[in-house]
């Protein structure tokens, strides 16, 4: 290999290689989460939220030949009950947005200090300063919503809100007259102040 090159190697292919002189290389993976960790994460989200409070009832329990037999059709209700929570859409895309935005690896956050005040990002904004997106913060959409690191960011400036998730440098014209709605100022104040979007030198 040559130096700039880039190797591709797929999933489950072991590999261990060696440099023949000083050198430095970047080695990117991407992991899909796993069927376990849908499942815990699921569940984690249904019990904070206290949801699937429904109980297993069956007024009708039909005979059986042997008294310690559960039979088909009540497994077949027992799974369908649990199915109904994850087949909720509007619960199942919540989680999602909460799940696959929550980083996997601490985040280089650098709050500022002094917090921003809301008007304080006005001004720069309209003065021609741009926000930057930190790097490594998952802001994507689930459902028409946008969630930035395991939470959805509510807003009625929906093209306001589309451009978090589409650009990594804001100026105030991608914000529009959103920028002249307080609830939205403090909502980007808080992002702000919590280190995910900041000023560009």
């Amino acid at each position: 290999m040559e130096p700039g090159d880039i190797l591709y190697i797929p999933p489950g292919f072991p590999h261990e290689g060696y440099s023949l002189e000083n050198a430095l290389n970047y080695s990117v993976g991407f992991r899909a989460p796993s069927g376990r960790e849908l499942i815990s994460g699921f569940a984690d989200y249904v019990l904070q939220r206290e949801l699937g409070g429904l109980r297993y009832t069956d007024p009708d329990v039909p005979e059986r030949q042997h008294p310690a037999d559960i039979l088909p059709q009540e497994i077949d209700q027992l799974r369908e009950m649990m199915l109904d929570i994850v087949n909720q859409p509007e619960t199942f895309h919540s989680w999602f947005g909460e799940f696959i935005t929550q980083s996997r690896h601490e985040l280089d956050v650098a709050p500022p200090e002094p917090p921003y005040q809301p008007d304080e990002i006005y001004d720069a904004l309209q003065q021609g300063d741009k926000l930057v997106r930190l790097g490594g913060l998952r802001v994507l959409r689930v459902a028409g919503e946008v969630y930035v690191n395991g939470e959805k960011l509510d807003s009625p400036h929906r093209p306001a809100v589309e451009a978090l998730a589409s650009h990594i440098k804001l100026d105030a014209e991608k914000f529009g007259d959103a920028l002249e709605d307080p609830s939205f100022l403090a909502t980007l104040a808080a992002l702000v102040n919590s280190g995910y979007w900041f000023f560009e030198d």
